[in-house]
């Protein structure tokens, strides 16, 4: 029997975008909660098919996708007496805009649009009934302040979704630049790891390791002091290298948990 034993995994999406009926790429997502309310994370780049920087189509047949298709977990069967249940491998297609690329119905950064490589769909309705979790909600509880050389994973699908593996990657990596600094001025971190087609919208959770010290949590409260703890947290959304070589600095780009969050409050359809 094959069993998921890390909540993680239920966050995690993997994405493909078409126009019509035509696949155009493939990419990772994630799934976010506000309120009420389920988002699923990916890249700007994801889901208008424009490479955001040169404003091309990032397509070799200039498609951008209509609609999108993303994965999750559905459960088949009610728990048994040690918690056991069976799952399946769930597919949604949602339409994101209509045939003439008009009315899309994702959000962008309110203030710095497609430069930051970051969008957030709603899609509450169509997961209801699904087994997923969020990020967000699956995160350890506590506020914890990322550091250069700190170790992070990349949780994705590098190359697609693998054959009989339904479940992420998690890609290890470092924090590689300061993070209270923003490169170019836009809010991002830069990571050390070694990227692949298809990674593009991946949630990055920071790995910390707290010894003999409490922390502080969400609310304001302060925990037990622990003797030893690892603690996942949240840290942004990787959206591909810094460059085109992937065989020199392998630098990632990881834009910060701030833009997100500020997606979800403010958030605006596209200009496209």
């Amino acid at each position: 029997m094959n069993a998921i034993g890390n909540p993680w995994t239920f966050t995690a999406s993997h994405l493909e975008m078409f126009f019509g009926d035509q696949l155009l790429a493939s990419g990772s997502g994630f799934f976010w909660k506000d309120g009420e309310r389920t988002f699923l994370v990916s890249n700007w780049h994801n889901f208008s098919g424009i490479n955001p920087t040169t404003g091309q189509p990032l397509s070799s047949s200039g498609g951008r996708p209509t609609k999108i298709q993303f994965s999750a977990f559905k459960k088949m069967s009610e728990e048994d007496e040690k918690g056991f249940f069976e799952l399946n491998s769930a597919t949604i297609t949602i339409r994101i805009c209509a045939d003439d690329l008009s009315l899309p119905v994702w959000l962008e950064h309110p203030k710095f649009g497609k430069a930051v490589d970051v969008a957030v769909l709603d899609v509450t309705k169509p997961v209801r009934g699904l087994h997923i979790m969020h990020a967000n909600t699956v995160e350890a509880d506590a506020v914890l302040e990322p550091s250069a050389s700190q170790e992070v994973f990349i949780i994705g699908f590098p190359l697609g979704r693998l054959t009989r593996v339904p479940t992420p990657i998690w890609k290890r990596g470092s924090i590689a630049t300061e993070p209270t600094y923003d490169p170019n001025d836009l809010p991002s971190i830069y990571v050390d790891t070694a990227s692949r087609t298809g990674m593009s919208g991946s949630m990055v959770i920071a790995r910390h390791t707290v010894v003999g010290k409490s922390v502080t949590r969400k609310d304001g409260s302060e925990s037990n002091t622990y003797l030893y703890a690892i603690q996942d947290v949240f840290l942004g959304v990787y959206s591909g290298r810094l460059g085109a070589d992937e065989f020199k600095a392998q630098l990632g780009i990881v834009w910060k948990r701030q833009v997100l969050e500020e997606i979800i409050s403010a958030g605006v359809p596209p200009n496209i």
